[in-house]
């Protein structure tokens, strides 16, 4: 049996995976921070650090009785861990199928503007990570919740894109169709699944090259400045609310 590992040290940009062969794991794992196993978050790496351990090399030389007075069971299995033990069934990686984005209220509303231009900030956010990502969607859903705590869903197939200015549209018209004007609205939620690997395929009838050029130069702006330093007009006023 054999270990396969994307190595921390690597400096290249794409990621590079190495073999470790079975039997020589301590000596792979030794150079590197305690940080580097799991379950070891700020403050068991804090707690650690405090005992003088912040190598795994270092915790190697402890007796697992010390780990265990220090750490409870946690103590066992961080020590396990740090010596290439791990017993848990291999899962193997299955990529993100669906991004979603949400938001309660404090207060139930039936502001029209106010959740369109709401929808409108939450396609814009998913669909940055879309791009940023290399990905494209294929199926729009969009949630409402409303004062009853009765919640609802309504879905659209698409062709696949990542172009805010294609999906707006969509989760307007699912959102017109979901809304029952009687009832004050609770929470809200745009969902983007049927995820993709690849970049955008244009429509020679559609200028899609001139809305690829303008998302891509916003997300130059996100990049650099934050995710709501650049938004439509329309979601103005939420730019110090996040959906």
């Amino acid at each position: 049996l054999a270990y396969v590992c994307r190595h921390p040290h690597s400096t290249q940009t794409a990621e590079v995976e190495i073999e470790i062969p079975r039997g020589r794991e301590k000596e792979f794992l030794a150079p590197l921070s305690v940080r580097k196993i799991p379950m070891v978050g700020h403050a068991t790496y804090q707690f650690l650090c405090d005992m003088g351990i912040k190598l795994i090399a270092t915790l190697q030389k402890m007796p697992m009785e010390a780990m265990h007075r220090a750490l409870g069971e946690k103590g066992y299995i961080i020590w396990e861990k740090a010596h290439g033990i791990d017993n848990s069934p291999v899962v193997p990686y299955q990529d993100c199928q669906s991004i979603s984005t949400e938001r309660t209220f404090d207060n139930d509303t039936t502001d029209i503007k106010k959740l369109k231009s709401l929808l409108i900030a939450m396609v814009e956010k998913l669909g940055y990570q879309l791009r940023r990502n290399q990905k494209l969607t294929a199926c729009v859903v969009v949630k409402i919740r409303y004062s009853d705590f009765k919640t609802y869903t309504r879905q659209k197939r698409i062709s696949y894109t990542s172009l805010d200015n294609t999906i707006i549209p969509v989760v307007l018209e699912l959102f017109e169709k979901l809304y029952e004007r009687r009832l004050l609205i609770r929470l809200i939620g745009v969902k983007f699944s049927s995820l993709v690997k690849g970049t955008h395929q244009f429509d020679l009838f559609q200028d899609d090259q001139k809305m690829l050029n303008l998302c891509r130069a916003m997300d130059s702006i996100r990049e650099r400045f934050g995710n709501r330093s650049v938004f439509r007009a329309t979601a103005m006023g939420l730019q110090n609310n996040e959906p």
